[in-house]
């Protein structure tokens, strides 16, 4: 791996620092990791986009005049936290509301969601939208719907413009919607992407091969096919199969107008894209299909894989002045940088600061700020638990915390063969999961140890915010869930062990339920696979009265078998989802996680 880098862990925070110091009308919110315009119009909508890093421009290249307010920022190819985007709406709340753009991938959503919810809860006028363009996902029985790839651009755009006027939220989100039901997208690939944590390539791939239908983490698309330059006609041949899906999609009819975005993956030259941007044309425009313009470059790439997507907007008059709207921001510019109200004001901070001697930044009075600011005293302090670890029939405070220390452990050693596992997904599961218990392990003397369901409860603080992905939401709600289960107990027996796996069980549910209508269960190739079955003999040794260790061998054997059990499993929900029987023959990596971890810890509790 060769990359112009300090450490994988600082990629995320040098690049936005380095964005933000090339554009000083943007400050970058290190604690966060949100890219926002320094100044916030209180007199318009503001919209709120983002997800995991890696897809350089997007987004935090589409804040700016005329598109986003803020991007919140995820690790490579990892959702940003709930806590991070609730943090975002707070920062940039108006009157006239927020609008959340979201890529439909189950981190985003599940982060972006229960945000959102904690922001309404606040008083905070908050919404939000679904961008699912990608048409290489076929069968939306496999996934949590078609993902959400560069069309996400061009709803940016519309909505941006529509707020840039001054709508209202019920208004931009219906302009946002209408160029969700309108924009399509198909991708390919000739190359994998290195992510920097993991330092090789996601997948392999032949020199002689392709990927039709790639997602924009390097996720495996519709299926492998050797490329063919035999017939001299390469380039045509591969868009007039994209265009016709894309129209055929749509339900485009001859003489309907598109916008046309031919956007990079990362590592196609500019040649190529212009060379592909030709030929899609030349199909379009032999289907008697008119284009009212074409955006041609790298707008939502893949870090540095080879490929490119084709996406197709059907325009009107509306969407066609809403695409046409002035725009500036650091990966998109065209039209009037600012209105003439906006010029006529600039002058007349500038004639005040002329007169005044200052600079115009200093006669700009910043919007005033809704954020709550942070309780400093209870982040520095340090909670110690009593006593020593005991282990006999049951498990006291102190031994539970040094479980959960081990637990951290566990996972931090098997960061890399669980991003291995994770063959059908992003390739950082095991990077994601790490990144959370990391951090717990840095604030472990400020998680409150008084109790056990107060020390899970505590613990599940870090981990919603720095578990990457749908990590952060799922680990942190199965890690709440049972904490909230054990409060007011210092020592737990096989009983409450039991219930406390069957609580966790019940938090993934709900949490999957509340952000897509449904919660995983046995069988969808998903962590529960292991989690479930674990609870289960846990409750079943319980109830014939088994001793406390010979219980959890059977829990760890039972999240054993049913990860095992996920490689002949098609995958329905989770990180497998889009591919569906694809999954085959690999097992889940969330499952087979736990299916370590639990195994570790049951090997663990009779050393002590």
């Amino acid at each position: 791996m060769k990359k112009i880098m300090n450490t994988p862990e600082t990629f995320v925070y040098d690049m936005c620092h380095g964005l933000a110091a090339a554009h000083p009308e943007l400050e970058f919110v290190e604690k966060f990791k949100i890219v926002k315009k320094k100044e916030i119009n209180e007199n318009k909508v503001s919209l709120i986009s983002g997800g995991g890093s890696g897809h350089e421009p997007a987004h935090a290249g589409f804040v700016g005049k005329g598109m986003l307010d803020a991007a919140v920022c995820g690790d490579v190819f990892a959702s940003p936290s709930q806590v991070q985007v609730y943090n975002s709406i707070k920062k940039c709340a108006t009157d006239k509301g927020v609008l959340l753009i979201i890529k439909n991938y189950s981190g985003d959503c599940m982060n972006f969601n229960n945000a959102m919810s904690d922001a309404q809860e606040d008083g905070i006028k908050v919404d939000a939208v679904y961008v699912n363009d990608d048409i290489a996902v076929k069968d939306s029985l496999y996934t949590v719907g078609r993902r959400g790839v560069a069309g996400t651009v061009l709803v940016h755009k519309c909505a941006g413009a529509a707020a840039e006027q001054g709508k209202e939220l019920e208004e931009v989100k219906r302009i946002a919607n209408k160029v969700i039901d309108n924009v399509r997208s198909f991708g390919f690939a000739f190359t994998s992407c290195t992510v920097p944590a993991a330092g090789h390539p996601t997948f392999e791939i032949g020199d002689d091969e392709m990927e039709f239908g790639v997602g924009i983490h390097g996720e495996p698309g519709r299926f492998r096919e050797k490329i063919d330059y035999s017939k001299g006609s390469f380039s045509d041949d591969l868009s007039r199969r994209i265009v016709t899906d894309l129209e055929e999609d749509l339900k485009l009819a001859k003489d309907e107008e598109v916008v046309l975005l031919v956007n990079g993956f990362g590592g196609t030259p500019m040649q190529e894209l212009y060379i592909l941007n030709n030929s899609v044309t030349k199909a379009l425009c032999a289907d008697g299909i008119k284009i009212h313009r074409t955006i041609v470059g790298n707008f939502m790439t893949s870090i540095d894989m080879a490929g490119a997507s084709i996406t197709v907007l059907r325009v009107d008059s509306e969407l066609k002045a809403l695409v046409d709207y002035s725009v500036s921001t650091p990966a998109l510019t065209w039209g009037t940088a600012m209105s003439e109200q906006a010029e006529a004001a600039l002058e007349a901070v500038k004639a005040i600061g002329k007169a005044l001697n200052i600079t115009p930044q200093e006669t700009v009075v910043k919007s005033a700020k809704k954020a709550v600011a942070d309780d400093e005293a209870d982040a520095n302090a340090v909670y110690e638990v009593e006593g020593e670890p005991v282990v006999t029939e049951t498990i006291n405070t102190a031994a539970f915390v040094k479980i959960v220390d081990k637990m951290a452990d566990v996972i931090i050693e098997n960061e890399v063969p669980f991003c291995e596992a994770d063959k059908m997904g992003d390739g950082d599961f095991g990077m994601s999961i790490a990144k959370g218990f990391k951090q717990l392990k840095t604030d472990w003397a400020t998680r409150k140890k008084g109790d056990i369901g107060q020390f899970l409860v505590s613990c599940s603080e870090i981990i919603k915010e720095y578990c990457g992905g749908a990590s952060g939401p799922i680990w942190g709600s199965a890690f709440k869930y049972a904490g909230k289960a054990m409060l007011g107990k210092k020592e737990v027996n096989l009983t409450d062990v039991a219930f406390l796996f069957t609580e966790a069980n019940r938090g993934v549910f709900e949490t999957g339920k509340k952000s897509f209508g449904k919660g995983a269960d046995i069988g969808d190739k998903t962590l529960v696979d292991a989690l479930k079955p674990c609870a289960i003999a846990l409750t079943k040794a319980a109830e014939e009265g088994k001793k406390l260790r010979e219980g959890l061998d059977l829990g760890a054997q039972a999240a054993h078998d049913g990860a095992e059990a996920t490689k002949t499993h098609v995958a329905t929900l989770g990180r497998a989802g889009t591919v569906g029987e694809r999954s085959i023959g690999y097992p889940d990596a969330g499952a087979h996680g736990l299916d370590v971890i639990f195994n570790e810890l049951a090997k663990f509790v009779k050393t002590l």
